[in-house]
């Protein structure tokens, strides 16, 4: 069993080229140092889309997180590099436009056929799947979702539905630290890389649901910890 994370930027459209391919880059630059950790492949495509493979579904929601939450924790006040190889860093030099950056991302769990030397012409259900939710998730206005044909579909669908109604109201702000928070850096450490106190980068991890985003994503890895 493995898990396809299928996502596309929203209103790319509204951005001009040139923001469009620097936040691509930066996309890029986070889904290569992330492949290393979680040992996935990835691509991008149609310069706004990209699907991630990872082996086991074990990690799926956290990276999904982490790339949904990094997209929009860019914005002009968030300006920190950090030497880490986990985070992509971020420079002062972008581009950005006035809305929120954004991205919409699906899972898919199930079964790849044969060998995937490039996403773009594999198959398996893990892939259809992962396309479907994709498409529904446009049509219901929904930003995250997962697809599953095992016995925990409807419960992951019921909780990503409030993680994403909990992850639609973070700020750019909240949304860094929760990035970071997902990354695994203690909040000491955050507070020195963005150069914050440590007080604020804990009012913005508990203003963005931190917590109940921490608890939704041990109750995902505990479900597929020994799939």
């Amino acid at each position: 069993m493995k898990a396809v994370i299928t996502g596309d930027i929203i209103q790319s459209t509204k951005m001009t080229a040139s923001q469009r391919i620097s936040l691509i880059k930066y996309l890029e630059n986070a889904l290569y140092n992330w492949s290393k950790d979680y040992n996935f492949q990835y691509e991008i495509y149609r310069g706004d889309s990209f699907q991630c493979l990872l082996n086991h579904p074990l990690y799926a929601l956290r990276v999904a997180l982490q790339v949904k939450t990094y997209i929009r924790g860019l914005n002009p006040n968030s300006v920190y590099k950090l030497s880490a190889e986990k985070q992509p860093s971020k420079v002062q030099t972008m581009i950005y436009p006035i809305w929120m950056f954004d991205i919409r991302l699906a899972i898919g769990i199930g079964e790849v056929e044969g060998k995937t030397r490039s996403l773009r012409i594999a198959n398996g259900n893990a892939f259809l799947l992962s396309g479907r939710s994709l498409d529904s998730l446009k049509r219901i206005k929904q930003t995250l979702g997962i697809a599953s044909n095992d016995v925990f579909q409807v419960e992951l669908d019921t909780e990503f539905y409030l993680l994403d109604h909990i992850i639609s109201k973070t700020t750019a702000l909240q949304s860094e630290v929760i990035c970071l928070k997902l990354l695994g850096y203690p909040e000491i450490e955050i507070a020195k890389m963005l150069g914050i106190a440590q007080s604020a980068v804990n009012q913005r991890s508990n203003k963005g649901g931190w917590n109940a985003i921490a608890k939704m994503v041990r109750r995902y890895e505990s479900i597929y910890h020994s799939k």
